[in-house]
């Protein structure tokens, strides 16, 4: 079973490399900080999907659950 966060961008690392982009995600357990590898278009508001440490889908935001 997989476990997936569903979480807010808030910052993005402007010195991280641009092979691994990093950022700090808003979740409902608290601030975390992810690789934006597989979304390095990700911008800040953005509503993910985070697992093992990636932000790996960006979702629709219909509502202010996140």
């Amino acid at each position: 079973m997989c476990v997936g966060l569903v979480g807010r961008v808030v910052e993005l690392d402007a010195d991280a490399p641009p092979v691994a982009p990093t950022g700090t995600v808003q979740t409902a357990e608290g601030r975390r900080q992810v690789c934006f590898a597989f979304l390095p278009d990700a911008v800040v508001g953005d509503v993910v999907l985070v697992h093992a440490g990636y932000a790996l889908n960006r979702l629709e935001d219909s509502d202010d659950r996140v």
